[in-house]
């Protein structure tokens, strides 16, 4: 079965996935933005809720914006407003700061991908990777009906296969951009979208497959780990939240 052009669709939900279409480039983005940056059980949503929750700087920063501004409002004496007034703006800083520090960092691992296959995804994963020998690159959208979208379907996922690594070794594939919008996860569709993957890399006698994912993505790992991939190796980055370093996490599965 050749799995670039015949879509695997789910009948439970109606879901579909199926090859990107240039049409799809915008929700795409918008599912890559979301799953990368904002949406919950994303890696940059984990690092906000680490520093903004768990972090006991930012509960020090929270009595110190309370206590301030208690005392802004409640002193009698000019110096302690003042006083209350400052500790009330360092501490919003202070705050602000570090939700910018979070920001901006994952606001650049989201460039990178644009500047790296995301901004023209036509192109970078395209079709004729049987000619010329063109690595293999294809790259798969989820969709279900929407009442409310143009195209009469909305894209809830996706997720790419790229061999463009390889040496002259064993052809080795990198699962990435595996992504799915926060309202429609619980349905199986990660799941879907990882096997239509694993399927038409063993029609290509692709011998395993690789990804990386971080420490930040507890949930994407326990997905892994249940589909069979293993910890293949942790590389240290240089960003922490809320007294956490983050790490990249590879993991293998063998075809």
């Amino acid at each position: 079965m050749d799995l670039e052009h015949k879509p695997l669709t789910t009948a439970k939900d109606s879901v579909v996935i199926r090859p990107f279409y240039p049409s799809d480039a915008s929700q795409v983005l918008n599912v890559y933005f979301t799953g990368l940056v904002s949406g919950v059980d994303s890696a940059g949503y984990f690092a906000v809720t680490r520093a903004f929750l768990h972090w006991t700087p930012m509960y020090i920063a929270y009595i110190l914006s309370f206590s301030g501004g208690g005392v802004l409002l409640l002193a009698l004496r000019t110096d302690f407003q003042i006083l209350g007034l400052v500790i009330v703006l360092l501490s919003c800083c202070f705050i602000l700061l570090i939700y910018y520090r979070i920001r901006n960092t994952f606001l650049g691992y989201y460039q990178d991908g644009l500047r790296h296959d995301m901004t023209d995804i036509s192109q970078y994963y395209r079709q004729d990777h049987e000619k010329n020998g063109s690595p293999i690159r294809c790259f798969w959208v989820a969709e279900i009906p929407s009442m409310t979208s143009e195209t009469g379907y909305e894209v809830v996922g996706c997720v790419a296969l790229d061999c463009s690594t390889n040496n002259n070794g064993p052809l080795m594939g990198e699962l990435k951009r595996l992504f799915v919008l926060p309202t429609c996860r619980k349905r199986g569709i990660g799941t879907k979208l990882m096997q239509t993957v694993i399927a038409f890399a063993k029609e290509k006698k692709i011998s395993s497959l690789q990804l990386e994912t971080t420490n930040f993505q507890p949930v994407a790992r326990e997905m892994y780990s249940r589909l069979g991939w293993y910890h293949s190796a942790t590389r240290d980055s240089d960003f922490e939240a809320g007294g956490m370093k983050m790490n990249f996490v590879e993991y293998m599965l063998p075809l």
